[in-house]
């Protein structure tokens, strides 16, 4: 149980400080500070900074088997944001949306195996 409120805790934070910087990101399009296609491309590796971020933080928590903290916390991610997508959005899945979900899950294991590394 104290796990489930540490990834939940972890998933908060990263979910508060996306939306701040995805709404920082779309200001500054906004008023055409930045064009659309470095938004479109900082946007996503904004997006994966977060996720690996948190695993790393997540992965200094853990003792040992960093890899599964990792595993665990991007299938946690992965989930929230499928459901989103097949609730608010469309309830097709596309290739390159399982990519994308894929990539987010390789960037979680390696944040936590980084940062059980780094302990």
């Amino acid at each position: 149980m104290k796990n489930i409120k540490l990834y939940l805790k972890y998933l908060g934070f990263s979910f508060i400080f996306l939306l701040l910087g995805l709404l920082f990101i779309s200001t500054l399009y906004y008023f055409d500070i930045i064009g659309s296609n470095f938004t479109t491309y900082f946007r996503f590796i904004y997006f994966l900074l977060i996720v690996f971020i948190t695993s790393y933080k997540l992965g200094k928590l853990t003792e040992k088997n960093g890899y599964l903290t990792g595993i665990k916390f991007g299938l946690l991610y992965i989930l929230v944001f499928a459901l989103l997508g097949v609730l608010v959005f469309s309830p097709k899945i596309h290739l390159r949306v399982l990519i994308y979900y894929l990539i987010i899950l390789i960037t979680s294991i390696l944040g936590s195996i980084m940062g059980i590394q780094k302990k």
